[in-house]
């Protein structure tokens, strides 16, 4: 009941606009979530094999493409502060792919000190949301060992591909857990698939038997 109240209380007194046209009522109007671009093909594996010698991942979904109104939603998610927009987007991939049975959800770790910048890492947010619809554990595996420029502002993609290399570990309490799993992981945007890629081949290295990409937008074409 106090939940109820306290959600109805900030409705009123601070309401939802669609961050793309500005109507009142949700984060997303129903015409602006219509004019998203879905991908309609399940396994998008093909489509960035040429970016990568060696794919460590076994199977990759994308959800739309990155512009228009997700792009928006993404954006405001990263830097404007706006954590209320993750459930949102957990709910958009659990309705649009097809989520596999695994043993953990895992997502792409933020450096210690931009999740400082930050408060909070974003697809650690629509990972959470997105374990409790598929009622499956996540878990806080992989931990970032460079603090690099983010791969959206480097444009040469053997740059992308090269500097992504030896970027993630296992978190200690966890390299025991992984051998033999099944794992969904979780990230934002996938341009390349260096940075999937990169963190997938760290969970292989530690034993996983499977990673399946779950993504919500894609800058490919």
């Amino acid at each position: 009941m106090y939940v109820k109240i306290k959600n109805f209380i900030l409705e009123l007194f601070f309401p939802s606009f669609c961050l793309n046209c500005q109507k009142l009522g949700h984060l997303l109007c129903k015409n602006c979530y219509n004019d998203l671009k879905f991908y309609f093909s399940q396994n998008k594996i093909q489509e960035i094999k040429s970016n990568l010698k060696v794919i460590y991942f076994d199977d990759l979904q994308i959800m739309a493409k990155f512009e228009g109104s997700l792009a928006k939603l993404i954006k405001a998610l990263k830097y404007q502060d706006s954590k209320n927009i993750a459930p949102l987007l957990s709910k958009m991939l659990w309705r649009h792919l097809i989520v596999p049975q695994v043993d953990f959800i895992t997502f792409i770790p933020l450096h210690p000190y931009k999740l400082r910048a930050r408060g909070y890492n974003q697809c650690q947010e629509i990972a959470l949301e997105f374990g409790r619809l598929a009622n499956t554990p996540v878990k806080n595996l992989l931990e970032r060992t460079k603090n690099i420029k983010a791969q959206a502002k480097i444009k040469n993609q053997q740059e992308r591909l090269q500097r992504m290399q030896n970027t993630f570990q296992i978190r200690s309490k966890y390299k025991d857990l992984i051998k033999n799993k099944t794992i969904i992981l979780i990230d934002d945007v996938l341009t390349t698939g260096a940075t999937l890629n990169a963190a997938s081949k760290t969970l292989k290295d530690s034993g996983a038997k499977a990673i399946f990409g779950l993504i919500v937008a894609s800058k490919n074409e």
